[in-house]
């Protein structure tokens, strides 16, 4: 059995899972947003099992690394390979390594760490690429998704490269920027008239940080920057900044506010392109 475990905001890294355990010729995925954030998890009786998230500032995201932190030292016997898959919209910085180091204080080996260029989704520094540009990458990541696939079931190793001290460097700057981010960093979202109160914001935030008051969404202070609310918001009522007003809005366009909203489940294999969850979890 294979596990995926992923965290995605705008839909490119679930669509990466999707179509990696469809490669895997099935898998079992895993919504780390949607897991109890109290409980201790347990992956170790699959075969393999993959950590898939978006690289945040050349770091990891703070809700996958509370994650990794909840994650229970394998026991005896417990030997599965295990691998990441990180998507950016630009360089996949130090998140591997970072990864890495985590995994290594709980006794746990990454045996590959493997990267997939998407379109940006951060619209707050930059405009989602052209439609054509955006097929082109999705192309390109399903191509190296299939390779990276083969990799696994052939338990090939494929460990992050190092190169002193720009990893060092690297890390530190991700872990300031990261924590700067949670640090309210969303007071700087409003709403414009477009809102009619939906409440698919406060569904969709991966960090709960969203509630509804008075018919109208209040961010709470700790936001994961992910940019959910804003590209998933059907009025385009969510803006941040003044950067974001008139942009045009991302989200994987093989990917649903329902996906996002579901726990994940089983992909099943074959064909050429994902697989689609047969079961809720």
């Amino acid at each position: 059995m294979h596990k995926i475990y992923y965290f995605s905001g705008t839909g490119n890294t679930l669509w990466a899972a999707k179509k990696f355990a469809a490669a895997l010729g099935g898998a079992e995925l895993i919504s780390i947003a949607r897991l109890d954030r109290a409980a201790e998890v347990d992956p170790w009786d699959a075969e393999t099992v993959g950590f898939f998230f978006p690289v945040y500032c050349f770091g990891i995201p703070h809700i996958v690394l509370s994650f990794l932190d909840r994650i229970k030292t394998p026991g005896d016997g417990a030997k599965p390979y295990v691998y990441n898959l990180c998507t950016s919209g630009g360089m996949k910085g130090t998140a591997s390594m970072i990864l890495e180091d985590r995994l290594y204080d709980k006794g746990i080996r990454l045996k590959a760490a493997f990267h997939v260029p998407m379109p940006s989704n951060y619209i707050p520094l930059s405009v989602p690429p052209p439609e054509k540009r955006c097929g082109k990458l999705y192309k390109s990541a399903e191509k190296a998704i299939l390779g990276f696939a083969r990799d696994v079931l052939a338990r090939k190793t494929v460990r992050p490269i190092r190169v002193f001290p720009f990893d060092l460097f690297g890390e530190l700057v991700a872990k300031k920027a990261v924590s700067y981010m949670m640090n309210g960093y969303d007071k700087y979202f409003w709403l414009n008239e477009n809102c009619n109160g939906c409440e698919l914001c406060e569904k969709i935030c991966p960090a709960s940080n969203i509630i509804i008051m008075n018919g109208m969404p209040t961010w709470r202070g700790h936001c994961e920057q992910c940019m959910a609310c804003l590209q998933w918001c059907p009025k385009q009522a969510i803006q941040f900044k003044q950067v974001t007003v008139g942009r045009k809005r991302y989200h994987h366009p093989d990917v649903t506010s329902g996906d996002m909203l579901s726990r994940g489940g089983e992909v099943s294999g074959g064909g050429d392109g994902p697989g689609a969850p047969s079961e809720e979890k």
